[in-house]
């Protein structure tokens, strides 16, 4: 990570670990704070921390730093903003492309697109600038947003390093499994570990199958990913047109829906903060019976007191749901995911496969400047510089390498895509909405609502519960409606923040000095 020098700021010091936007917006309009002194103790505690946590791969240069904040300070300071997140600090994961003016590589965590320089930012990040916010860096995530090989731990990359969760002391345990409680889970790593180190108070991940989700969990955060095709994938390096989205990664169910009207191009009439109820009484909810986790050894190692302590408190959180809500309807029967398969093979996946190759082709060919134009190139890439790109703990790259040599007619893309669809859909989640006459189904994190969310292109989003006695990693609950009823979840997670106790900061991040 690029080396920062930043002058002490003599202006009122803020809690990073536990401020959200909305806090840091009424202090910047009462003059208490500006942005200027905002970036610089946000780099303070980036610098502090990441040696450890690796969450960064770059933070915006000093001077372009600076720049930014006292242009938006000046803007304020004449009676101009330009929304409610105007002048506040914000982290990008780094398959959001960004251009060489921000001054902030574009690598998706390869060493083969470290050089490389896009044309232009990604659509959502000219949105996020022309909202007013500080772009502070690019978070570090799973390499290729974990596409490149099967059964490897989550969040390392060649360019970031491993990332490790700000909440687990010894870091990843070297005898887990890929996706055990030790693992910051991911692929956006990097953007959740940021959040909740407090580099920034919130940041912008991607999710083809569980990438914010998932992460957020494990970081004691909100997100959502919406329904796919709402908001702009332009610029961002793609796994499936069918399945990747961006979403926000917040502390708060607020600066969520702050965030989520950037992201969308919502005006500010029908801004999605008019959803923040913070009441489950016109909500009609159905939940997933914890049981219905359905973690293994070969992605979450069980650990009985872990798994035991999450299902209880699941469900004792139902338990709290349940006389609040408009209706309420527990352990439903939904469509598995082990369902989406045709004839032994996983739909989901062979889509992902063929869609790959030609989007990720196309991304590699619209740079400015690349060292690799192809897949294929990336693959070669890999093998020649194998030491790095293919070490002992993360050896394998045989998704891009079946990518690459995949030959499904297009007869068989078509019904694969329509099979996921309708059993995402009018067997999946319209099924479930309709026969139990409720809004959202609510289940366990770790659970199969990420790839139904993924076969249906329904938005799902993600909210903070507790924390382990094992090892201190937060757990939470998801939550999945129909397509384009993003307003439904924004109303959801209010309701949740408001009925239990407020999410915690690293316990060892608040005890060092």
């Amino acid at each position: 990570m690029a080396d920062q020098n930043f002058e002490d700021s003599h202006e009122k010091n803020v809690d990073v670990l536990t401020i959200d936007a909305k806090a840091l917006q009424a202090l910047l309009s009462a003059g208490e704070v500006t942005s200027l002194s905002l970036v610089r103790q946000y780099v303070v505690q980036i610098k502090k921390h990441d040696e450890r946590l690796h969450a960064m791969i770059r933070i915006t240069p000093n001077d372009l730093l600076e720049e930014a904040a006292k242009s938006l300070d000046e803007e304020r300071a004449a009676g101009k903003t330009r929304g409610p997140l105007h002048g506040i600090p914000i982290i990008i994961k780094d398959n959001i492309a960004t251009h060489p003016s921000l001054g902030l590589p574009t690598t998706c965590g390869s060493l083969a697109l470290l050089s490389s320089k896009p044309k232009k930012n990604a659509g959502i990040i000219d949105q996020l600038l022309d909202a007013g916010l500080i772009i502070l860096g690019k978070a570090n995530l799973a390499e290729f947003a974990n596409a490149r090989g099967s059964d490897m731990p989550n969040g390392w990359s060649a360019v970031g390093g491993q990332t490790h969760s700000a909440y687990i002391r010894d870091g990843i345990d070297p005898n887990d499994s890929p996706e055990g409680h030790s693992n910051p889970s991911g692929s956006s790593s990097g953007s959740a570990v940021s959040v909740s180190a407090g580099y920034a108070p919130f940041a912008i991940g991607t999710e083809t199958d569980g990438s914010l989700v998932a992460p957020s969990g494990r970081a004691a955060l909100y997100t959502i990913k919406p329904s796919i095709g709402l908001v702009s994938q332009d610029g961002i390096i793609p796994i499936s047109s069918n399945f990747d989205a961006a979403g926000p990664m917040t502390k708060s169910s607020y600066d969520l829906a702050a965030l989520l009207d950037v992201l969308i191009k919502k005006p500010a009439s029908g801004s999605f903060t008019n959803d923040l109820t913070c009441s489950w009484s016109d909500i009609s909810v159905a939940f997933l019976d914890p049981d219905a986790w359905k973690g293994s050894e070969d992605d979450i190692k069980p650990v009985d007191d872990a798994e035991a302590q999450m299902k209880r408190e699941i469900r004792q959180a139902y338990e709290v749901i349940k006389p609040k809500a408009k209706k309420f309807v527990e352990n439903i029967d939904l469509v598995s995911p082990e369902t989406f398969r045709i004839d032994r093979e996983g739909s989901e996946w062979a889509i992902i496969q063929a869609d790959m190759k030609p989007q990720l082709n196309a991304y590699f060919e619209g740079l400015e400047e690349s060292e690799v134009r192809s897949l294929a190139e990336v693959i070669a890439f890999n093998e020649k510089h194998a030491d790095l790109e293919l070490p002992p703990h993360h050896p394998r790259q045989d998704n891009f390498i079946n990518s690459e040599n995949q030959q499904l007619s297009t007869e068989e893309y078509d019904r694969h895509l329509s099979y996921l669809r309708h059993m995402g859909r009018e067997k999946g989640v319209d099924l479930a909405l309709k026969t139990y006459g409720v809004d959202v189904i609510l289940g366990p994190i770790d659970s199969g609502l990420t790839s139904l969310a993924t076969a249906s292109g329904y938005p799902l989003c993600a909210m903070p519960l507790s924390y382990l006695d094992y090892n201190g990693r937060p757990f939470g609950v998801a939550a999945i409606t129909g397509k384009h009823q993003e307003h439904l979840l924004v109303k959801v997670m209010s309701a949740w923040e408001a009925t239990f106790p407020a999410r915690k900061p690293p316990p060892q991040l608040v005890k060092l000095p």
